[in-house]
């Protein structure tokens, strides 16, 4: 595509209900509406954009989970049955987060400053 700006337009008419959720899925992906339509219309998926906050959180997560994991290593094998079952509680917990933010993917994600 040239880098020149952009000048050919098309009229797009849209229920007002229709235009909302454009508009709050375009800015779940920190894009415009324009962007968003124009991404997802020449594209197979409008790109998500990384927030700082949401890779925090991420890594928080990976740290929380490798010590759950040795934890468990660690004291299975003289476990008493509640707190085995604490510890089964915990992870399940825990996979059930992760798995989740990986479903939601993008979604809620907006456009990093840096």
């Amino acid at each position: 595509m040239p880098a020149s700006r952009r000048t050919a337009t098309k009229l797009l008419r849209l229920y007002p209900e229709e235009l909302a959720q454009i508009t709050a899925r375009a800015h779940a992906y920190g894009l415009t509406a324009a962007r968003f339509i124009r991404e997802a219309a020449l594209g197979p998926r409008p790109k998500t954009w990384h927030h700082r906050e949401a890779d925090r959180i991420i890594r928080a997560l990976a740290r929380i989970g490798r010590s759950l994991e040795h934890v468990a290593r660690l004291t299975r094998p003289g476990l008493s049955a509640a707190v085995a079952k604490h510890l089964a509680d915990l992870r399940a917990e825990y996979h059930a987060l992760v798995e989740q933010l990986i479903q939601d993917g993008g979604q809620g994600s907006r456009r990093s400053s840096q």
